[in-house]
């Protein structure tokens, strides 16, 4: 999933941000004003792609059936309660929730959009993402609907972490249109939010939604939120330097420290869903053995990236479970072994015949070209970091740093030596399938790009995405992470800390691996907030 990305939006009558303002600090009509650096997709939550999309529309447009508290274990949200049998799961709706235009929300809506997601015409993510393994829904009363599984699950509630769309509003679009219906730039959805206007490359304004199901908290504390667009990150720094934007959202690693150090602002890290690495292509050489790959890994120090790319404010990777996670194995990563990794490539008969600081093998030198993003200064800067380590036990690295939708493309096709790049978790289930399974190596654009096939990694992501009992699922999960170790398929880095800027007297904010707004409609402004700047 993209964490951002920017597209032409519906033009819509501007409103001047000087005219809702609000009062001085301690006027609970203030407005909260956050900055983001590019344009949202949609926020129809079948078609959306964006992470910035989908934290506007998980935690302020509209309610999922359920959602993560802190500990990242499953909660009821929109189904207030559930009866979970072998292969079913039985929803009880809340009652006192509506749409915001005053229509209750029911169990139609939630059939309605399922029934959508599940669409190949529709092409929505939440098919894949969630519901690829829920085989129907049946609706049992205007209140409860029953989903049947196709099989047995380890996590089955998680494959309820969506919200439903409004039928009333929807029924008559044919699937196949509704990536490009009005409704994603004007939705009407159930959340403490509304959307009541969308100024294409300026901003999104959010009122609270006075309707919000009391059940649910009510209304949220401030009760307008304006979402800015400054594509230029230096003029967002500078906006939000001198009090004119509250929050800086996906705060660059480069720019943490001004904000450490500024007046009346704070910086917030939390740990994130998104991990950073090298996926190397095992159908070309060297990469067709694992012990090639393994000594790549070994000759690249995961904490001096760590160090010197994002000032420390990350965990170095050991798999694709992130170190937070209530299935998180106890293993360290793959150790900095620069000795080992020069073991392995003398054994596999690459040397330095010639002297030149290079090895070779039957006439060819030891390197490889390493496709990253242009626009990326940590990928950019990783790279150049990774040419040093690996030139360190003779391995030639040329990164090629191209436009984010070519690298994509190539990655996707196979067309590449290696790939250093990022993967964000869309929920917190654990199923690595889409990444390593044996029957997704050969198959035309599937996330398996490093076309990595291996039975026993196979046996154990099919057993582990079974398995209710959570000792044995972690100890499953365990063994797993020491295969890709052995393998090295990819090359985990680091699990990368989201940052964000927060202006001094917003208070009760809290971020965490959930996202950015999880907790918004709780915040509030405090007492002792200085007088924002004009």
């Amino acid at each position: 999933m993209l964490r951002s990305a920017a597209l032409s939006l519906l033009w819509l009558v501007p409103l001047p941000i000087a005219s809702c303002t609000g009062g001085g600090p301690d006027d609970p009509g203030r407005p909260l004003i956050l900055g983001y650096s590019a344009e949202l997709q949609t926020l129809n939550p079948l078609i959306s792609t964006d992470q910035n999309a989908n934290d506007v529309i998980y935690h302020l447009l509209y309610t999922p059936l359920v959602v993560y508290d802190s500990t990242y274990r499953v909660r009821p949200w929109l189904a207030e309660s559930w009866e979970l049998g072998e292969r079913e799961v039985v929803f009880k709706l809340r009652e006192d929730v509506r749409w915001q235009d005053g229509e209750p929300l029911t169990a139609h809506d939630v059939k309605f959009t399922f029934d959508l997601a599940t669409d190949p015409s529709v092409g929505s993510p939440l098919g894949a993402v969630y519901l690829a393994d829920v085989a129907e829904a049946e609706v049992m009363d205007d209140h409860r609907i029953r989903f049947r599984f196709a099989s047995q699950l380890s996590q089955p509630l998680e494959s309820f972490f969506w919200p439903p769309v409004p039928r009333h509003l929807l029924e008559g679009v044919p699937p196949e249109e509704l990536s490009r219906h009005a409704f994603g730039r004007s939705p009407v959805g159930s959340g403490p939010y509304r959307l009541v206007r969308w100024q294409a490359g300026e901003q999104l304004v959010f009122e609270a939604n006075a309707g919000f199901a009391p059940s649910l908290g009510g209304p949220p504390r401030i009760p307008r939120v304006l979402y800015r667009i400054v594509p230029e990150r230096t003029t967002l720094l500078a906006e939000f330097l001198r009090g004119d934007v509250d929050v800086y959202g996906t705060l660059g690693p480069t720019d943490a420290g001004r904000v450490e150090e500024a007046p009346g602002a704070r910086l917030i890290a939390f740990p994130w869903r998104m991990f950073t690495y090298v996926g190397w292509n095992t159908r070309r050489e060297p990469f067709k053995r694992a012990e090639a790959r393994r000594a790549m890994a070994m000759a690249i120090d995961r904490q001096e990236l760590l160090t010197a790319v994002l000032g420390g404010r990350g965990s170095p990777a050991v798999g694709p479970i992130p170190p937070w996670h209530p299935y998180a194995p106890d293993l360290a990563p793959l150790p900095y072994a620069p000795d080992s990794a020069v073991a392995i490539l003398e054994r596999l008969g690459w040397r330095d015949t010639d002297g030149d600081g290079f090895r070779e093998r039957e006439g060819r030198r030891l390197k490889f070209t390493l496709l990253t993003v242009a626009s990326s200064p940590v990928l950019s800067d990783v790279a150049q970091i990774v040419q040093a380590q690996l030139a360190r036990v003779g391995v030639q690295v040329e990164p090629q740093l191209l436009e984010w939708q070519t690298v994509l493309s190539q990655h996707r096709a196979r067309d590449f030596d290696a790939v250093l790049t990022n993967w964000i978790l869309d929920n917190f289930r654990v199923d690595p399938r889409p990444l390593f399974h044996g029957s997704q190596a050969a198959t035309e654009g599937s996330a398996n790009r490093s076309s990595y096939a291996s039975a026993v990694a196979d046996s154990l992501m099919d057993l582990g995405v079974t398995l209710t009992d959570d000792a044995e699922a972690r100890r499953v999960w365990a063994r797993f992470t020491r295969v890709l170790q052995r393998d090295q398929p990819i090359t985990f880095l680091f699990w990368n800390d989201e940052l964000a800027g927060v202006r001094d007297g917003l208070e009760d904010v809290r971020m965490d691996a959930r996202g950015e707004l999880v907790t918004l409609p709780r915040w509030r402004w405090g007492s002792a907030d200085g007088e924002r700047s004009r």
